[in-house]
């Protein structure tokens, strides 16, 4: 732990609240908004049954939440995960990106880091990021 972690607007996350049988099946260090002055650290957290984004303590950001609908049929609930896909590729300023579109077709893009430390431009980010894209969509399946 560090000193900017004492301080504050370190590098925990907002505790995720698993609801009863629900098992955390990913995480990676990510960021809402990525390349931009608003963007926001976090982590992409994947259960059994949610795809969660989770601010660093501090950050005046709520926990964001998409839930897994049952079966073939989607609904168009907001917060529903409706599919997810890569999106742009790593650069100077931003990691490379996965895109999640909701149930009513809301999309957001976020950022994918393979560690806290890791440089955008890092290939560690894009595998990374490759691996949440693929166990998100293990879960739609």
């Amino acid at each position: 732990m560090g000193l900017r972690d004492r301080l504050g607007g370190g590098t925990q996350v907002a505790p995720v609240l698993l609801e009863d049988g629900e098992t955390e099946l990913a995480r990676e260090v990510a960021a809402a908004h990525p390349g931009t002055l608003s963007s926001i650290p976090g982590e992409l957290v994947l259960t059994s049954s949610r795809l969660f984004f989770t601010p660093v303590q501090g950050s005046r950001a709520p926990v964001v939440s998409w839930r897994f609908t049952p079966g073939k049929g989607r609904t168009r609930a907001p917060d529903a995960l409706a599919a997810v896909r890569p999106g742009d590729p790593p650069g100077l300023l931003r990691p490379p990106t996965l895109v999640v579109t909701t149930g009513d077709g809301t999309t957001w893009e976020l950022g994918i880091l393979a560690g806290r430390r890791k440089a955008n431009r890092s290939p560690d980010n894009a595998v990374a990021r490759d691996r949440m894209v693929e166990a998100v969509r293990g879960r739609l399946a």
